[in-house]
């Protein structure tokens, strides 16, 4: 794709997304005497500037001057102080902008850009987040960990997200924090009633999926009740049902063929590798679990090579509602893989890309929940861009630098539209 061509097709998709950087619905907690710039221009400045993948509030500073030069956000004429940033998104309220992430993905499922591609069914995949280590307890949310090896207390600030896996961008559906006095468990109940009074309606998932830190009776039977398919991974967490899945599963798997399995793949830190599965429903409402339809053994081989012996290098088990016409032996190897979209399209980009976990932006107030749920937002849009939007094989391809620039190159590019439109929104 030609620059100017690049240039045009990334303006207007910025565009396109106007009421993701429209935050009018967010009020401004500060006074009104002595304002320079609106909650919308500063709300909208954070977004664009870490959608050019701004790691720092310094760096903010320093892409608002190139975005004012520019422009193309209206409001924004003159470059933004880190120190006034930084006040703001301390002050400001996380949950409007909780609300409005979720609107935005109501928004793109409205414009049938988050039908499923990678799997044949809606789903998603729900995961807990370390998004910041620190010193301190910057907020109530903070969790103490003790020290390891002779160094003191530090804190850790978490978050529960639910990521689309099955749509060609894995957006971040919504995120909460995980109060200090649970975990990943305890939090699931709260989080998921959430998803259902937001999406339960858009019909946006069938299918939830999740690792087996959630996996208990009451987290699966709250997914059954409210009318979806859970799969959850089952671990020694869960003693007894485990147990008992190895001593029917395996069994079958002496006996018998796999259902399904993949091609042989190479792996670049374990070698070639190959995923079968075998499942059975003679556990169906077993013990208390009487909305469990299925349990699932998904085996994991080995081997030096494309033609060295194979082994076994690990067995999974996984338990679910769905019935057994529902999906067949290789959309559960499909939905097994994407399960791990959350961690590593969502989680790994946020921590590499722009280094989360160090908690550099705003850690006072309300910083790390505001500033983590503005990173989710230009993480979706980034990812909506390159999945949806651009059409090229090559433009789909592209690292995340590559959208980086060309973000930047659109926003300080004068405007290539034919028409005479206005500029992107961030009224007072």
């Amino acid at each position: 794709m030609k620059l100017r061509q690049r240039v045009r097709a990334v303006q207007t998709f910025v565009r396109q997304r106007r009421e993701a950087l429209d935050f009018k619905a967010v009020r401004d907690p500060r006074a009104r005497r002595g304002r320079r710039w609106s909650a919308q221009t500063l709300l909208s400045t954070t977004v664009m500037s870490l959608m050019i993948l701004a790691r720092s509030l310094r760096a903010a500073e320093r892409l608002s001057e190139d975005l004012a030069a520019g422009g193309r956000l209206k409001g924004l004429v003159r470059r933004v102080p880190d120190s006034t940033l930084g006040d703001f998104l301390a002050e400001v309220s996380p949950a409007p902008l909780r609300r409005h992430l979720r609107e935005h993905i109501l928004a793109e499922h409205r414009r049938k850009a988050l039908e499923p591609t990678v799997l044949p069914i809606r789903a998603i995949a729900i995961d807990g987040k370390n998004v910041a280590t620190l010193d301190h307890a910057a907020n109530r949310d903070c969790q103490k960990q003790s020290g390891i090896d002779g160094q003191g207390p530090h804190y850790l600030y978490r978050v529960v997200n639910a990521t689309l896996i099955s749509a060609a961008a894995a957006v971040c559906i919504d995120q909460q924090p995980i109060p200090a006095a649970t975990n990943d468990m305890g939090v699931f109940p709260s989080f998921f009633a959430g998803l259902m009074s937001t999406y339960g309606r858009a019909n946006l998932f069938d299918v939830a999926t999740g690792d087996a830190g959630f996996c208990s009776e009451k987290n699966a039977r709250i997914v059954d009740k409210a009318g979806k398919g859970y799969w959850f991974s089952l671990k020694d967490n869960q003693p007894e049902l485990r147990r008992e899945a190895e001593r029917v599963l395996l069994a079958k798997a002496q006996q018998s063929a796999p259902e399904a399995q993949t091609d042989w793949e190479s792996d670049s830190s374990r070698g070639w590798i190959r995923r079968q599965v075998w499942r059975t429903d003679e556990m169906a409402a077993w013990d208390k679990w009487t909305h469990l339809r299925q349990v699932v053994l998904v085996r994991v081989l080995v081997r030096d090579g494309r033609n060295g012996p194979e082994r076994v290098l690990e067995d999974r088990y996984y338990v679910t509602n769905l019935v057994r016409g529902r999906i067949d032996g290789a959309v559960m190897l499909r939905l097994v893989r994407a399960h791990w979209r959350i961690e590593n399209d969502l989680h790994g980009a946020l921590d590499i890309q722009w280094q989360e976990d160090h908690g550099r932006w705003v850690q006072r107030g309300h910083g790390l929940p505001v500033t983590s749920l503005l990173r989710v937002l230009a993480y979706n849009l980034l990812s909506l861009m390159r999945a949806v939007h651009l059409r090229t094989v090559e433009a789909r391809a592209a690292t995340w630098d590559q959208l980086r620039n060309w973000v930047r190159d659109a926003m300080v590019w004068p405007d290539l539209r034919d028409d005479d439109q206005e500029a992107l929104p961030a009224r007072s």
